[in-house]
């Protein structure tokens, strides 16, 4: 974001500028400089003289960040899920396959920014190594085995899509809350 100061007259006052949550390091700039400002109740003051052609740059980077709930949300224990910037990503069934409950992504997994195409042009997808446990319980068994996990970990990678484009390639699972091991 970028403001223009147009006014003959120099002027004395404070631009207070929103800060989103979302954003733990904005950048400002005052006309090609660096400016240090001070940062208060989610918005960030620069008090000084304004002068015309003065030119303020507000950068706000978006970050990928892993988002836990309360302790208290018993269907959120264990899990995590992914906000870069104002937006929430989500798995969706047609990237990542199905029984999408069987998928975890480990802690120190790290996110690449891929740039969509198609359905997808003009946005960004994450990518990041996960894992899937391939099951070899078979319906003789039961719903239940004793004494073993019936399957193996087996490393998958994982396809983040902004949760507001899921639903466009056909029926399918979505999960925004994934495993985290």
């Amino acid at each position: 974001m970028e403001i223009a100061v147009e006014s003959a007259q120099p002027i004395a006052h404070t631009l207070a500028l929103r800060l989103p949550e979302w954003c733990s390091a904005p950048e400002t700039t005052l006309n090609g400089e660096p400016v240090n400002c001070e940062s208060r109740k989610g918005y960030l003051h620069i008090h000084r003289t304004w002068r015309q052609g003065d030119r303020l740059k507000l950068s706000l980077p978006m970050e990928v960040r892993r988002i836990y709930g309360h302790p208290q949300l018993r269907n959120l224990a264990g899990k995590v899920a992914i906000q870069r910037g104002p937006l929430i990503y989500c798995l969706e069934e047609a990237d990542n396959g199905t029984e999408l409950h069987n998928v975890w992504l480990p802690a120190e997994s790290r996110f690449s920014l891929i740039e969509g195409t198609g359905l997808f042009s003009d946005k960004i997808l994450l990518q990041a190594d996960g894992v899937r446990l391939q099951h070899t319980h078979s319906e003789e068994r039961g719903l239940y085995q004793y004494d073993k996990l019936p399957g193996q970990l087996q490393p998958q990678p994982l396809t983040f899509i902004p949760w507001f484009s899921w639903a466009n390639r056909g029926e399918g699972e979505m999960r925004i809350w994934i495993n985290e091991r």
